[in-house]
């Protein structure tokens, strides 16, 4: 053959290869194999998926608690995996996500954990109890001083007499209570109260008010919060608990840590209000009480006597503290009415042979879990959890063989706060990156050939690879130079922003696409980002609210060259 038409043909293959789909194009999907239904949804799914000319279906079931699902559920597996391969559409896993508590179904003392430091304690009998501890009430926190619709208190209420209303006709006790309404009249549809409140550093306290709403519907299911601030602006603990559209009074509650803070701001009412009524009345802060006690080596539990500083001996002094079997859920009023009562705190039983002597005042430092919204975060910090994760993928190769993994190491809102991690003498950014350069190798001792991918966001410092991050002590900067450069980064915010950022870096990326939107407008940008990015995989329809009706037109849409 002659050098010319070689030559042609060379060039007739290269713009053909250029010219080809993105390699990885993929569907997100989330069901928990606990029923057939679940089955016969990712079957129809796939085959949707497969007809469209999409390759691959990333899927969230929990599969990193494979060795401890009865024999029905993995059968459910495997038929999934059967359909995928018949349809040729890839099975990639989603797995050990550390900002929702990967681990700690099996064992919840992995939780990320605050300090909780001098709770005092009196020895009656061969018993230490708590001591009540009394604190000043919210300064009107009953909403009974009021001008008009303009409340007396260390704080503000969103727009007074537009949004937020005196109410002296509908109350939970007193006189009057807050009424907040026509939330499309603030721009961000707010109707909150904030508080500025002072508190004592490294201790654990309840907020609660309680919550009435008539007609509150096509809000979104989190938009009524409780939530605890710094003075620089930062979330440190927040809920959002289920609230139907109309309810009558029922009491909420946040428990939160202080963690060094000595003041605070306090927030309770709407985010992201559309219409309807909530009610706010009997606004309370209290100590709480000492209950879910974190027991690991990184969250020791300590006491003391509080005039000599005697640290005492657990087993010999006082009988052993069980570990955490179950976390209490800590919202309404019928859970956990007496926060501060000894019965609902732990009690210390003394030993034969104590030290500790009758009439003695203790000191009690232990760790709480740390909660932010419906979150726990698992600590990176602790060997055992690697141990678990070396186990957890053992079982995801027989059970799958993927040649592609998937981390979901993404909002990872608590960390660095607890013994096992301040020991480590670093920041967020090294402790993650450890994790993830661990969890990478684990993956390759099983699976040497796999490709791993992993979600951008705690990357990203476009997004939330920063210094204060919720809860987490130590800044998340600089962890795009420390984790292996071999990593795939799904990129799922600021698209234009992060997939050249980490291109840049040497990175391959993944541009995670469509998020639930009328249309694939938010989609086709995307997909021209990621055809304008060096060394991009592919792009995935990302649903999280189960809506596929757009997955046919998504598949088409990225398996035409010149869209």
């Amino acid at each position: 053959m002659s050098t010319p038409k070689l030559l042609f043909l060379f060039l007739f293959g290269c713009i053909i290869a250029g010219a080809q789909p993105l390699q990885d194009r993929w569907f997100y999907a989330c069901r928990y194999l606990d029923s057939e239904q679940d089955v016969a949804d990712l079957a129809a799914l796939v085959k949707t998926a497969s007809a469209s000319g999409l390759n691959g279906m990333l899927l969230s079931c929990n599969v990193e608690y494979h060795s401890t699902w009865p024999e029905e559920k993995r059968e459910r597996l495997q038929a999934v995996k059967r359909i995928c391969d018949e349809q040729h559409v890839e099975l990639i896993p989603i797995i050990w996500t550390i900002g929702y508590g990967t681990m700690l179904n099996r064992n919840p003392n992995l939780c990320a954990a605050m300090p909780i430091i001098g709770v005092p304690y009196q020895v009656q009998g061969r018993k230490a109890v708590i001591v009540k501890q009394s604190i000043p009430p919210i300064p009107n926190g009953d909403f009974e001083v009021h001008e008009g619709n303009d409340f007396s208190m260390t704080g503000w209420i969103d727009q007074p007499g537009v949004v937020s209303f005196a109410d002296t006709q509908v109350k939970h006790g007193g006189a009057c209570s807050l009424r907040l309404e026509n939330f499309t009249a603030n721009p961000y549809g707010h109707g909150r109260i904030c508080l500025e409140t002072a508190l004592k550093p490294h201790w654990k306290y309840r907020f609660s008010c309680y919550v009435k709403t008539e007609g509150y519907v096509d809000n979104p299911r989190d938009s009524i919060k409780l939530q605890f601030y710094d003075k620089k602006g930062n979330m440190r603990s927040c809920i959002w608990p289920a609230i139907a559209p109309t309810q009558d009074w029922t009491r909420l509650s946040m428990v939160f840590s202080s963690d060094d803070l000595s003041e605070g701001y306090l927030y309770a009412g709407v985010w992201d209000g559309k219409n309807g009524k909530v009610w706010i009345d009997d606004l309370t802060l209290e100590v709480a009480g000492v209950n879910e006690v974190i027991r690991r080596p990184g969250a020791p539990f300590v006491v003391r006597n509080a005039q000599n500083g005697q640290i005492y001996e657990e087993g010999k002094d006082f009988e052993a503290i069980p570990p955490l079997t179950a976390f209490e859920e800590v919202q309404a009023e019928q859970e956990w009415e007496n926060a501060n009562d000894s019965t609902k705190s732990l009690v210390l039983n003394l030993t034969a042979n104590s030290a500790i002597r009758e009439g003695d005042s203790l000191l009690v430092d232990y760790y709480h879990p740390v909660r932010i919204g419906r979150q726990r975060s698992t600590c990176m910090s602790e060997p055992i959890l690697y141990e678990m994760f070396r186990e957890s993928a053992k079982e995801i190769a027989n059970a799958l063989h993927p040649k592609k993994w998937f981390l979901s190491m993404d909002e990872i809102r608590a960390g660095g706060t607890c013994a096992a991690c301040e020991a480590r003498h670093t920041d967020m950014a090294h402790i993650l990156a450890d994790c993830i350069s661990r969890q990478r190798q684990i993956i390759k001792e099983v699976c040497p050939e796999a490709n791993i991918y992993i979600w951008s966001d705690m990357l990203d410092p476009a997004h939330n690879a920063h210094d204060n991050y919720y809860s987490c002590k130590g800044t998340f900067a600089g962890v795009w130079n420390l984790i292996p450069k071999d990593l795939v980064i799904a990129c799922w915010y600021n698209g234009d922003i992060s997939m050249p950022f980490f291109a840049n870096l040497g990175f391959r990326t993944l541009g995670a696409a469509y998020y639930d939107e009328d249309s694939l407008d938010g989609s086709r940008k995307w997909l021209h980002i990621c055809r304008q990015t060096p060394h991009c995989n592919g792009i995935m329809y990302t649903s999280w609210q189960n809506k596929y009706q757009l997955l046919p037109d998504f598949g088409k849409m990225v398996n035409v060259v010149d869209n």
